[in-house]
């Protein structure tokens, strides 16, 4: 059993096709072998072609199907100290559990982690989430703050205008977030829905 597990995980690593459909059919095993595999909790002498980038992508992607396969135990077993990997993880599980972590790493030293954050947040229902992104409009970071208006925008179009037209006489604004904001503001002054990524 063990062993044709650990060959559709490398098989996913390796970017296979169907490799995917043979994760999510060993189920609930499968997803535990990856969460065992990835936390060091397991050997296994895995042999795949991906190496540098490629597999360190590979494993983000297997990590979050095994996620999406059991999000119940992929919460009970996270460490303390979650990644760029687990934050994004996090966005799809909207549970309350899920949506106190991400509350925490909206508050992370490190802006990408408060960016990460805020965006995954921005998924969640919990009320709490929509608190954690409304901190996060007086982040000292443009980045973060741009994510945070983004979420807002996407739930209530004429506030995201009005904190967009802000943004734009934000002193020390970069280009690129120039560039996004005025992509956005295009978008929700004809009403329409800010597509999901800008190009």
């Amino acid at each position: 059993m063990t062993d044709s597990l650990d060959a559709a995980i490398a098989a996913a690593l390796d970017w296979e096709p169907h490799a995917e459909d043979a994760l999510k059919a060993a189920g609930l095993p499968g997803a535990m072998r990856v969460f065992d595999l990835y936390y060091g909790r397991a050997k296994a002498r895995l042999v795949t072609r991906a190496n540098g980038r490629d597999l360190v992508d590979g494993w983000s992607a297997v990590l979050h199907l095994a996620a999406s396969i059991a999000p119940e135990q992929f919460l009970a077993q996270l460490p303390r100290r979650v990644g760029t990997t687990e934050i994004v993880i996090l966005g799809d599980i909207d549970d309350p559990r899920a949506t106190k972590i991400l509350r925490e790493q909206a508050k992370h030293p490190d802006f990408l982690h408060r960016c990460n954050a805020v965006r995954a947040l921005a998924t969640h229902t919990d009320p709490k989430a929509r608190k954690a992104i409304e901190g996060a409009l007086r982040d000292p970071h443009l980045v973060v703050r741009s994510y945070a208006i983004r979420a807002v925008a996407d739930a209530d179009p004429g506030r995201g205008i009005t904190l967009y037209e802000a943004q734009l006489q934000e002193p020390g604004l970069t280009p690129l977030l120039r560039q996004e904001a005025q992509w956005a503001l295009s978008y929700l002054r004809d009403g329409r829905q800010i597509p999901k990524n800008p190009w």
